[in-house]
């Protein structure tokens, strides 16, 4: 989430609570059964060693933190999956990021690395542009990643945001789990662990710390099976 968006600023600074991690956790495995869009859990043929690529957006680059402590590279980390996190601060499936792509190029670089699991959310980074136009971008991105890695495991996921509303990130989450179920995917609602959390946020309103991503990766490993 860039300047550039009405709901981003720069990112900056991190304290420290970690409480709410083992509710947010129990939480989460409660409702893992009514998230999967397929029989199997995703946790139950994941494996170490499994290539893995994430498709995301400043949330899931863990910007204002180092790599390494964003949430899917601390997932990756407990469950010696081999990461490629490709996500990129700005992003979306329509808006461009830092790097001048929207989540195509993501997606290119996911299906040229041969991932056997892909994780891709949806970005408040889309809101504000042609809500068909950003449908549109989902469905063939999903649809690419299906057809071109037929034997991988698609995990779609909501927008995580520390300013958007859940009013505001609705039509984007609904049309991107619309999508990833129609290719017969999994679908993760992972709530918003860290917005309005003191402590889980930085100092933008919008980017999580350290244990904002820990609260984040908690979640995501019980909705995942883990």
């Amino acid at each position: 989430m860039l300047a550039r968006r009405p709901l981003a600023a720069a990112a900056t600074a991190m304290t420290a609570a970690l409480l709410a991690l083992a509710a947010l956790s129990g939480c989460a495995t409660a409702n893992a059964a009514s998230d999967a869009g397929s029989p199997a859990a995703v946790g139950s043929s994941s494996a170490s060693g499994e290539r893995v690529a994430v498709i995301g957006d400043s949330i899931e680059s863990g910007l204002g933190l180092e790599p390494s402590e964003a949430w899917p590279a601390l997932v990756a980390a407990k469950q010696g999956w081999r990461l490629s996190n490709l996500s990129v601060p700005g992003a979306g499936f329509v808006a461009q990021g830092s790097d001048g792509n929207d989540f195509s190029a993501q997606v290119d670089t996911a299906i040229a690395g041969k991932a056997q699991l892909v994780l891709i959310g949806a970005s408040d980074n889309d809101l504000g542009d042609d809500a068909d136009e950003v449908t549109a971008a989902m469905q063939k991105s999903i649809v690419r990643l299906s057809s071109e890695l037929p034997d991988a495991q698609i995990v779609g996921f909501n927008a995580l945001s520390g300013q958007a509303s859940d009013d505001d990130l609705a039509a984007v989450d609904a049309s991107l789990r619309q999508a990833v179920l129609d290719v017969g995917g999994t679908w993760l609602d992972l709530g918003q662990p860290y917005r309005g959390r003191a402590g889980l946020v930085q100092d933008d309103d919008e980017h999580p710390t350290l244990p904002g991503q820990q609260a984040i990766a908690a979640v995501a490993e019980a909705k995942l099976g883990l």
